[in-house]
């Protein structure tokens, strides 16, 4: 019980982490003063002022379990030294229904102050740094810094002065076109492909089907019986029952669909999700978390809302009328969460690294799946003689849910072993994994292995034969990957596993440095050289580890025989990898100034490759997103419109094309 609720908290904590995670406006504001005591002494008060709402917690928690503890650093420098501990002002004590304890916080105001002394007289400036993390009382922000310089002969903390550099050494770091106009390409009728909103309907059918999904397993399914109970008890009029009905199914999908708002708050770097999508930590913490699904819809544990939630819910729900109809959806959205939690998982990790819209489309998908059957059956009671009665079957589904969670759970450790160029989860650990899963979870359906409620198998149904059969092929196929297409001496890719599985080139036994054995180069500045060297244009792809639609566009578009010549014959192939960690050498790391969306200016650190590149892809081709590919001449005019992921390979065939025509029209003009 003790480890339940230790897992609980983790993923409790890691999820309000997840979707707070800073689209909005930092909800705390900090300053420093200090008072001159004499002596060479001073008081160091540090003041943070809080929203309504939000908590700041103290240096001093007496538990590690909850949030975490402010924690404040001073630069001694052997020019100062402090007297006595950091006090506290303001202090609360109270029990915090986020963390289910007892916690000392600050609300509305939030003051520490600590007595220094100067060993220099004529060193009188202190710096220092807090490290704070911020909660209300449904969520937290993640961690995060406040750093303080104070001069203590005037009592008054500096603000540093932001400087916009447009020095040489910052100018080095990103590419300079000197040529290039986005407005004006040389031919202006192709290109333009903007990236299809069919990618947000896909997510919505995602999220649709995992809704559906969710409605067979066994901590949902049971629920039905209840639900319609409740709407038909009291013998209540037909029209008001439909009503009911409507407004319960559609109070689902807002309970759903809300849980996207936070990613809507703007103030923040608009790169800031890819980064999220491509962090190695996240995608070891998503690894983690799916393992943890996975095993608890094996049934070797249970993982569940604290009781008090649904409780609080359900006897809100008691209330009646409106109120307590959009409190029976909270109460089945809390009951429920143990099973459709991991499959909420998938469809929020599925589409993190797509913006707050295609989370909204995915989220929105979900909650209609899973609130349209209960709305039938809530407004026409007799449909549910058609459904099946609850028993083992149940725990089936979970099981093999279970498999598809294990999977699944690969893929995010996939992308933080290409990110991080880790190297031990290459393409043929990853295919063996999957046809384990496929092959595991088809003997488990010819009731060849058993988990803890698998209930006795007294006849293979024909249903069941079917699906384990399904998987068996699935499994086959899986297998097919590793059959070697020799003109590129690479591996065939599947159509099924392009964008989850790693790129067919990151490979032990096939390896190599491009996609689909083209050849490439990494860096913008080499690929100009190459280009001028060979006349040939330059298609720029910005692409990413973590990026499933760049994959698709490698494994499915580039694959293809006329794409792939065009490619290799007519174009020096530039791929930039927005998400590379690698860490760029000093002198070419620095800060640059780019424009936020609403106008304002903000200084960008630049320390890895891939900070380089995404930088590269947002000020000069004013995208973030990717897929993104861009055809250029060596000296930088814009040969046609950008496209991003273009899945026909006839219509990205004819834009390479479009190119070249571009590019002899260009040698044309130039020669003149």
């Amino acid at each position: 019980m003790k480890l339940q609720k230790k897992l609980y908290s983790f993923l409790t904590v890691f999820f309000t982490l997840l979707l707070s995670i800073s689209w909005a406006e930092d909800p705390v504001t900090w300053n420093v003063k200090s008072n001159h005591l004499g002596n060479q002494e001073y008081e160091v008060t540090i003041t943070a002022n809080l929203e309504s709402g939000w908590h700041l917690y103290s240096q001093f928690l007496k538990s590690d379990e909850g949030p975490l503890s402010t924690y404040i650093t001073y630069n001694l420098n052997g020019v100062f030294e402090t007297i006595g501990l950091t006090k506290e002002i303001n202090i609360e004590n109270k029990y915090d229904p986020v963390w289910d304890m007892e916690i000392s916080f600050f609300s509305h105001i939030a003051v520490f102050k600590q007595k220094i002394k100067s060993l220099n007289p004529d060193s009188l400036v202190f710096t220092g740094n807090v490290n704070y993390m911020i909660c209300d009382e449904t969520q937290c922000l993640p961690p995060d810094d406040y750093s303080f310089t104070v001069d203590l002969s005037k009592g008054q903390s500096i603000e540093k002065e932001v400087i916009y550099k447009t020095d040489s050494s910052t100018l080095a770091i990103i590419p300079k076109l000197e040529n290039f106009d986005l407005n004006t390409p040389i031919i202006d009728t192709c290109g333009e492909t903007e990236e299809s909103n069919k990618s947000f309907w896909t997510l919505l059918l995602l999220g649709f089907f995992g809704g559906l999904i969710s409605l067979f397993t066994p901590c949902v399914f049971p629920m039905v019986p209840l639900t319609v109970s409740f709407f038909t008890k009291g013998g209540q009029e037909k029209g008001s029952g439909i009503g009911k009905a409507l407004l319960y199914g559609f109070s689902i999908i807002i309970v759903y669909v809300s849980l996207s708002l936070p990613f809507y708050f703007q103030g923040t770097d608009p790169e800031v999700l890819n980064k999220i999508s491509s962090s190695a930590l996240l995608n070891v913490i998503f690894f983690v978390i799916f393992l943890v699904f996975a095993f608890s819809f094996f049934g070797y544990y249970e993982l569940t809302l604290p009781t008090s939630w649904a409780n609080k819910a359900d006897k809100a729900a008691d209330i009646g009328g409106v109120i307590g109809v959009m409190f029976m959806a909270l109460v089945l959205a809390i009951v429920s969460f143990s099973c459709t939690g991991p499959l909420l998982g998938s469809v929020l990790a599925g589409s993190l690294d797509k913006g707050p819209v295609p989370i909204t489309m995915a989220m929105l998908g979900f909650g209609v799946g899973l609130g349209l059957p209960f709305t039938l059956f809530a407004a026409f009671p007799s449909i549910m003689k058609s459904l099946p009665q609850s028993g083992g079957w149940l725990n089936s589904v979970k099981v093999v849910l279970g498999f598809a969670e294990l999977a699944l759970a690969f893929k995010f450790l996939s992308t933080a072993d290409l990110v991080e160029h880790w190297g031990f989860l290459k393409y043929e650990a990853f295919l063996i994994i999957w046809i384990i899963c496929a092959i595991g979870t088809a003997l488990y359906l010819f009731g060849w292995i058993k988990f803890p409620h698998d209930s006795p198998i007294q006849k293979l149904k024909p249903t069941r034969i079917i699906l384990a059969l399904s998987f068996a092929v699935l499994g086959v196929y899986f297998a097919l990957g590793f059959s070697v297409n020799e003109n590129t001496n690479t591996y065939s890719s599947l159509n099924l596993l392009s964008g989850v599985a790693p790129p067919v080139s990151y490979s032990w036994f096939h390896p190599s440095e491009c996609p689909n054995g083209l050849n490439c180069f990494h860096d913008f500045e080499t690929a100009i050289i190459q280009g001028k060297e060979e006349n040939k244009p330059l298609l720029v792809d910005f692409t990413g580890h973590a990026c499933t639609n760049c994959r698709r566009m490698e494994d499915n578009v580039w694959s293809k025989q006329e794409v792939f010549d065009i490619i290799d014959d007519e174009y020096v192939l530039v791929s930039l990898y927005v998400d590379d960690r690698k860490e760029l050498p000093k002198e070419l790391q620095g800060e640059i100034t780019i424009v936020m969306n609403d106008g304002t200016k903000k200084q960008k650190k630049i320390n890895t490759v891939g900070d380089k590149w995404a930088t590269f892809e947002a000020n000069v081709f004013q995208k973030v997103s990717q897929p993104f590919y861009v055809l250029i001449s060596p000296d930088g005019n814009l040969l046609n419109h950008p496209v991003s992921y273009t899945p026909n390979a006839q219509d990205y065939a004819d834009w390479l094309n479009c190119g070249i025509d571009a590019w002899n029209q260009l040698n044309q003009t130039s020669s003149l």
